[in-house]
């Protein structure tokens, strides 16, 4: 135990040689390749945080114009909705105008129809009348015609047809 405290300098000092020379072994073979490693890992790091840096600048420009295409669609979709809406309105008016002028024409149509039917049927009823009253006075005279009539109805007659002429 007493070795432990005193220290023995020809073990120091071919300790601290193998130490160096395997610092030079490692150095030469062992830390360069891993120093290689380190950095191009480092690269990679680098590159990835480049690539994830213009990922995200691309994806907020992306997302940009996503909502900008999007209010742009928003404003179309508006204005067809408005102009459909103005396009139902008219159409509406159009077909309420239409409605309105087939009603009246309808209307007139019905009531023309009215007085043709009006009139055919008041001239039957007169032809009708006509007939009835030529054969009632048929009738009449059959029964009642003595001659002193017969010259009274023709006196009659021509004293009209003189008023007339005159």
């Amino acid at each position: 135990m007493e070795n432990l405290l005193n220290p023995d300098f020809g073990l120091t000092f071919w300790t601290l040689v193998v130490f160096l020379s395997l610092v030079a072994v490692l150095g030469k073979f062992a830390w360069r390749p891993f120093l290689k490693v380190l950095e191009d890992r480092e690269e990679g790091i680098r590159r990835a945080v480049n690539d994830a840096t213009q990922a995200r600048q691309s994806a907020e420009s992306l997302k940009a114009q996503y909502q900008k295409d999007l209010a742009e669609a928003q404003i179309r979709a508006d204005a067809l909705y408005k102009q459909a809406q103005s396009d139902a309105q008219k159409l509406r008016e159009q077909l309420m105008a239409d409605a309105h002028a087939e009603s009246a024409r309808l209307m007139t149509q019905t009531q023309n129809q009215l007085q043709e039917e009006k009139q055919k049927v008041l001239r039957d009823i007169r032809k009708e009348v006509a007939d009835l009253s030529v054969q009632m006075a048929e009738k009449l005279l059959r029964r009642s015609m003595t001659p002193q009539v017969q010259e009274e109805i023709i006196s009659s007659f021509l004293k009209e047809v003189d008023s007339t002429k005159n």
